[in-house]
């Protein structure tokens, strides 16, 4: 299955460099697929398509300030992404990183990071994360000694991990409106944002309850994957990365109740969709979800897929030859998934993780 089959043709000044603040004024592009009717909305209209006993599930995630600019004893600087953050911490600490330096950063190397003087501290301090194995490709392990260097280097060093197509430097603004309003840390860390669920506030929320809706929550902790494309000639060759997940009981009950009684599961973000697919174990038409923690998925979704719990997506438009755009294709099929984002590029929609949505229903 050629990758080429999931390209397409986009102006970069569609590309979102900036949230928007009011998070419900998002353009919601809503697709009726098996009618194939398409409605422009705004996305706190979303609740329109929201009855009694349907289920929202959305993915909490909380999104960590994982990128950290440091220096080497030379004097050379060293930009530190972190790609995975286990469930629970504890020290010392490994974690799993990206080192980009003019030349190799060697093991056992120690590199200072600094924050921000400020009122607190208007003395620079320097704490050290030390180059611990190198994996190569830029892929290392990293060390962090103590809580307190840890609470210091997140707290005043790190950054909000944008990401790369956005092109700028994070900003003051990105703390608050690249997270979403029910981000849990409790549920686990993410290194990019289940964008999707940017667009809900609390009033949305609220909504979606007063209609009798049910707002539930699962956790899968994203990756640096998230943002690789698919470049392998084929896309069957392609290798997905792991993430980990949770399923709480009572999210699994409400989901498997809300199947018995017929009401829409209405699934936000591919992130939903890749955890609840990967906790389904019975077959299409028998859709049940699992309860559990601290669960591996290295789902891979393309056309030929078979879908067990989607049926109803909230999503943003994604990149192409992603992965993502690729689990839209096997969703809803190559041909209505080109027609729909022609559609949406045609009439001024915004892309990628700080972009505008669409609502693909009746699936």
């Amino acid at each position: 299955m050629n990758t080429d089959l999931f390209d397409y043709k986009f102006d970069e000044k569609r590309i979102a460099k900036y949230p928007r603040t009011d998070r419900g004024e998002a353009k919601l592009l809503a697709v009726d697929i098996r009618n194939f009717k398409m409605e422009h909305k705004k996305f706190y209209e979303i609740t329109e398509f929201i009855n009694k006993g349907d289920v929202v599930a959305v993915n909490n995630s909380y999104v960590k300030k994982a990128r950290i600019f440091g220096q080497r004893a030379s004097g050379g600087k060293v930009e530190i992404f972190i790609t995975e953050f286990p469930m629970k911490i504890s020290f010392p600490l490994k974690l799993k990183a990206i080192l980009k330096s003019h030349k190799t950063v060697r093991e056992g190397e120690k590199i200072a990071v600094s924050g921000q003087p400020d009122i607190q501290n208007p003395q620079a301090v320097f704490k050290t994360i030390e180059a611990v194995k190198n994996f190569g490709g830029g892929n290392y392990e990293i060390l962090i000694k103590t809580d307190q260097d840890y609470d210091y280097i997140f707290g005043k060093c790190a950054l909000i991990p944008l990401p790369p197509y956005i092109k700028r430097a994070p900003e003051e603004t990105d703390d608050l409106y690249y997270q979403t309003v029910y981000a849990d840390g409790s549920a686990g860390f993410s290194v990019a944002a289940p964008t999707a669920g940017l667009h809900f506030n609390d009033k949305i929320i609220s909504r979606i309850k007063e209609k009798g809706g049910i707002f539930t929550a699962v956790s899968l902790n994203i990756g640096l994957g998230t943002f690789l494309p698919v470049r392998t000639a084929d896309i069957r060759e392609h290798n997905i990365h792991k993430e980990t997940y949770s399923i709480s009981e009572e999210t699994a009950d409400a989901i498997n109740k809300a199947v018995k009684s017929g009401n829409k599961i209405i699934l936000t973000g591919t992130s939903t969709v890749r955890c609840l697919e990967s906790s389904n174990g019975s077959d299409v038409g028998g859709a049940e979800i699992f309860p559990g923690e601290n669960l591996e998925t290295s789902l891979y979704i393309y056309p030929g897929y078979k879908f067990k719990i989607t049926k109803n997506l909230i999503t943003n438009f994604h990149q192409p030859k992603s992965s993502l755009y690729i689990m839209i294709c096997a969703l809803i099929g190559i041909d209505k998934t080109r027609a729909v984002y022609e559609e949406a590029i045609n009439n001024g929609y915004s892309l990628f993780s700080y972009g505008d949505a669409m609502y693909l229903y009746n699936i």
